[in-house]
């Protein structure tokens, strides 16, 4: 039997309530040459035995099941697996719009692109709240590409980047993946994997597409938010700014990489601390966070992009923790 022309990696934990119409919105697409991997990262619920279910009634999807690792090593996993010429990620709670891989693959195939990335929107109890063009973009030089690249680590002006850092809103040559071991670091250990293996894989391209259209359905949930951080993040941002500066300084370095991996490193901060713990551990985490050296030392390099995130700066320049905590547990410091 020949390769797909697609494989679709699925890491899963704990994800019964969201499974089944996960994987409906994968085995409804418009294209049909593609393979389905599941793979259940050591789930404590039924997660299992529904995709098993599923799988029993569509010989596209296989089923997978390991150590609980995380997000990034299952990836991995599934990278390993992987048969088709294309590979792309969902995450077990999001969908994706019915003619989304036909829209990349044949911008794919027509540009001869290593890599297609499209927009997604935010849907919140099935409704779109927002919506995120990609613009319409053909990278073919690498000066265009290592922009896009530089970009993406953070855009000044922006709070952010001006790009997507996800993973889920791409595909991406298999051999291209493969042949130069691109993968994913452990969530565990660096804070925004999807970032470091979308760089990775951007370094070793030569052609790549964006399409502006809204492909990918990430789905809102309160969750993600009631979850506190502990002071563990602040080891993974600062893994982050390191992996970062090791592997794309002296690449991406005529584009200011300094003040963009200190731009990188406030954003990761700053969703953080909207999760900080509140109450008798607030304290604590602050302190930690103030004493932080590496951290500061990144962050010395940062350029506010407006009064909000300065005045945010200001205060954490201050090196008080309790300062910073009693400012942080009264304000709700929205995104």
């Amino acid at each position: 039997m020949a390769n797909p022309l697609l494989s679709i990696v699925v890491p899963i934990y704990n994800s019964s309530a969201t499974i089944e119409e996960c994987v409906g919105s994968l085995t409804s697409q418009t294209i049909d040459d593609l393979e389905i991997l599941l793979i259940d990262d050591g789930s404590t619920d039924d997660s299992l035995e529904k995709c098993e279910k599923i799988a029993s009634k569509d010989n596209r999807i296989r089923v997978f099941t390991k150590e609980n690792a995380g997000q990034g090593i299952a990836r991995n996993y599934g990278l390993d697996l992987a048969t088709g010429e294309y590979v792309a990620f969902v995450d077990s709670d999001d969908t994706c719009t019915k003619a989304m891989y036909e829209t990349l693959l044949r911008k794919a195939k027509d540009a001869g692109s290593d890599i297609v990335v499209g927009g997604y929107c935010d849907l919140l109890n099935g409704a779109v709240v927002e919506s995120h063009p990609a613009g319409l973009m053909e990278l073919r030089s690498k000066d265009e590409i290592d922009r896009y690249m530089a970009d993406l680590v953070s855009t000044p002006g922006h709070d952010d980047s001006a790009g997507c850092i996800a993973v889920w809103d791409s595909v991406y040559r298999r051999l291209l993946i493969e042949e130069n071991d691109v993968q994913f670091p452990s969530e565990r250990d660096v804070y925004s994997e999807d970032l470091v293996f979308k760089l990775r894989a951007l370094a070793f391209s030569s052609r790549v597409s964006v399409v502006p259209n809204c492909l990918y359905e990430y789905h809102v949930s309160d969750k993600s938010y009631s979850k506190r951080v502990n002071d563990d993040v602040l080891k993974r941002i600062n893994a982050l700014s390191q992996v970062l500066a090791d592997e794309f300084y002296r690449r991406l370095d005529r584009f200011d990489f300094r003040k963009r991996n200190a731009g990188r490193a406030f954003a990761s901060l700053r969703f953080s601390l909207r999760r900080a713990p509140c109450g008798a551990g607030s304290t604590a985490f602050f302190k930690a966070l103030v004493n932080d050296e590496k951290l500061y030392n990144c962050l010395s390099a940062y350029q506010p992009s407006n009064l909000i995130n300065a005045a945010i700066y200001k205060l954490l320049l201050t090196r008080k923790p309790r300062l910073i905590s009693a400012v942080f547990n009264l304000i709700a410091l929205k995104g």
